[in-house]
């Protein structure tokens, strides 16, 4: 294998991802484990880097390593700061946290951070080099964005920067919802129902959340939602609702920075509103803005 000009890393809660990259944003190879930061014991990050990434770090002892995601959270290796919208690379870059690990330079950066007119926060930290990335990977300078998860990011790019965003917290309330509720406890399984889909996404859309939820154990114990349905309905409300709180200019489209069933869930949601959308895969805006955060770190007087 050819030496990597640096290494990027994608390290959350529950998973770590590595690539070996060079400037061109060619992977070489990938590492991918379930040595997410709970899984962590005694602080000792540097042996998950080791392990997975040793004959890397071997292969090219001035190779430099930069990381994003829950590793720079206050619970992660070092906390790493919240920068302001509107973000770019450059910014990130800045406001890195600079380490060393075994001669090898290592930074982790930034989440992003956007305030209301009221002053409330809202915080992201890894989703940021994934929007940044698709200004490379899809040439996007202007786009709205969801990216589907425990808690949804919708994000706005203007002329090239992360202009703002809000989070959804509707993959836990569904989990909770589902799990752990009265309404949840009347289903059957969570086979995907099409029609109890749809008939949830107009539900969300239509009423107050916490007004609409309820729908799913009233219209099974009355006889007009089956339980083996109740899944999809309450899945179709909170998505819907999800859906309608966004500002989207006619005739836009939405990227979808997912892949699997809530790609397909949020897709068909859209359609069903008639908001246009396309899939784009989020693994490859994140290298894309892996690569383009390591420039601004250590290569902006390399020729392209």
């Amino acid at each position: 294998m050819k030496n990597p000009d640096f290494i990027a890393v994608d390290w959350g809660s529950t998973a770590f991802r590595a690539w070996a990259m060079t400037l061109d944003g060619a992977v070489l190879e990938a590492k991918s484990t379930e040595d997410g930061l709970k899984s962590i014991t005694n602080r000792d990050f540097e042996a998950v880097i080791r392990r997975s990434c040793g004959d890397w770090l071997s292969a090219n002892p001035q190779v430099p390593i930069v990381l994003c995601g829950m590793v720079g959270s206050r619970t992660g290796w070092a906390e790493a700061p919240y920068v302001d919208c509107p973000v770019l690379p450059a910014g990130l870059a800045e406001q890195a946290i600079h380490m060393t690990m075994d001669g090898h330079r290592l930074a982790i950066l930034p989440g992003a951070c956007t305030r209301n007119a009221h002053g409330d926060l809202d915080v992201m930290r890894g989703e940021e080099l994934q929007l940044l990335g698709l200004v490379q990977t899809a040439g996007l300078s202007d786009a709205v964005i969801c990216i589907p998860g425990t808690h949804c990011k919708w994000a706005r790019l203007h002329d090239g920067a992360l202009a703002e965003f809000r989070t959804f917290v509707t993959g836990e309330l569904f989990q909770l919802l589902r799990n752990q509720s009265l309404l949840g406890a009347l289903a059957d399984g969570d086979a995907y129902d099409a029609a109890a889909f749809r008939r949830g996404v107009t539900r969300g859309a239509d009423y107050p959340l916490s007004h609409a939820v309820f729908a799913a154990r009233a219209n099974t114990l009355g006889g007009t939602l089956t339980p083996t349905a109740l899944s999809s309905y309450l899945s179709g409300i909170l998505i819907g609702a999800e859906i309608a709180a966004q500002t989207i200019p006619d005739g836009a489209e939405v990227v979808l920075l997912a892949s699997g069933v809530l790609a397909d869930r949020y897709a068909a949601a859209l359609e069903f509103r008639g908001i246009p959308s396309r899939l784009i895969d989020a693994k490859d805006a994140t290298r894309a803005g892996l690569l383009l955060a390591a420039q601004q770190l250590w290569f902006q007087d390399v020729p392209a």
